[in-house]
């Protein structure tokens, strides 16, 4: 790589992770200190809102190492937003956002490195199947993504994880996109820049347990379908359709019960009754659709802050300009994209 040394932001959202963050920082450190001589290297870390000892962890880490800095969400806002919290305050002209649980190995950031400095300006890591994983994640995460795939605006890369490597236009370019309801994987896809993909074995963690819960998935889930697709919408004029042709089958069956002699067949009440369930329920599961549309416009147009800070390392007080367009975070820094090494 000729000229100066770029610089390197590896951003790392923590949530209630204090047993684990020691192993994870030392095993990260001793990746990133095969590089020192070619990237000027920064660790961002971002507390999620936790109630444990995590934030004291890494207020310790950043008083030993001068690579270190922190912020702090005022609460849990979520694993997206705070994300998106460390790509606004990364300074490097290439990040690399990973979980801190050690089930994203730290060892596979030479290889991200290295295709980014073929031109790629994303560089996805795919998730091998995990042994480690209960049946009903690996079923429900298997089937999310087939369900995406087929109903989805954007094609979301099957077993796509979190980490990942950005160039630094691409992540101007990601920062563009305000939406309330964040699917990094589907927004970074849908970017449109040149990807490359690196396949990873997922590792067990090394200390505490998964914060992810089902229903954390499960809202990821729906944050992702209804953000990157408006087929669930066209279910109304599909059940409409559906409820005509059903009642023109049980009028005409009506009909040639009328007429045929001797026939028998159900009742009208019966056939009233089922028809009314039907429409009801067709009209239900159409107000629902729409009402998930409409509750996520509804939190869009309130415009919130993604996140909120309660505290952050020292260093974020000089060289950081406050943008009142994306209020967000305490101040965001005019990014300055980097020319990348061919």
């Amino acid at each position: 790589m000729d000229g100066a040394a770029r610089r390197l932001s590896v951003v790392c959202p923590a949530y209630e992770e204090e047993e684990v963050l020691p192993h994870f920082h030392r095993e990260l450190c001793s990746v990133l200190a095969q590089l020192e001589a070619t990237y000027d290297v920064e660790i961002l870390y971002v507390d999620d809102g936790s109630c444990d000892g995590t934030l004291e962890v890494i207020r310790q880490l950043a008083q030993g190492d001068k690579r270190v800095r922190y912020l702090s969400l005022s609460r849990n806002f979520g694993h997206q937003a705070a994300l998106t919290a460390g790509l606004e305050h990364a300074q490097g002209d290439v990040v690399i956002t990973m979980d801190t649980d050690l089930q994203h190995p730290p060892a596979l950031v030479p290889r991200l490195l290295q295709k980014w400095q073929q031109g790629f300006d994303i560089v996805l890591t795919i998730r091998k199947e995990d042994p480690h994983l209960g049946f009903a994640k690996r079923w429900t995460s298997r089937w999310f993504y087939r369900i995406m795939h087929l109903l989805g605006d954007t094609d979301i890369r099957l077993a796509a994880a979190d980490y990942r490597l950005m160039s630094d236009r691409a992540v101007n370019a990601l920062l563009r996109l305000r939406e309330t309801h964040r699917f990094l994987r589907g927004m970074v896809q849908w970017l449109g820049f040149t990807v490359a993909e690196v396949p990873f074995d997922p590792a067990p963690r090394k200390a505490g347990t998964s914060k992810y819960t089902l229903q954390r998935m499960f809202n990821l889930a729906l944050d992702g379908l209804f953000s990157f697709s408006k087929l669930p919408l066209r279910v109304a004029p599909v059940l409409g359709g559906l409820c005509m042709l059903l009642a023109m089958l049980l009028g005409a069956g009506l009909l040639v019960r009328a007429i045929w002699p001797g026939g028998e067949g159900p009742s009208s009440a019966a056939v009233l009754l089922t028809s009314l369930y039907f429409l009801g329920g067709s009209i239900l599961l159409t107000l629902g659709i729409v009402g998930e549309y409409v509750g996520r416009i509804y939190e869009q147009t309130k415009a919130r802050p993604l996140y909120l800070l309660k505290d952050r390392s020292p260093v974020f007080s000089a060289g950081l300009r406050l943008d009142r367009r994306h209020p967000s975070s305490y101040g965001r820094r005019t990014r300055k994209t980097a020319t990348r090494p061919r």
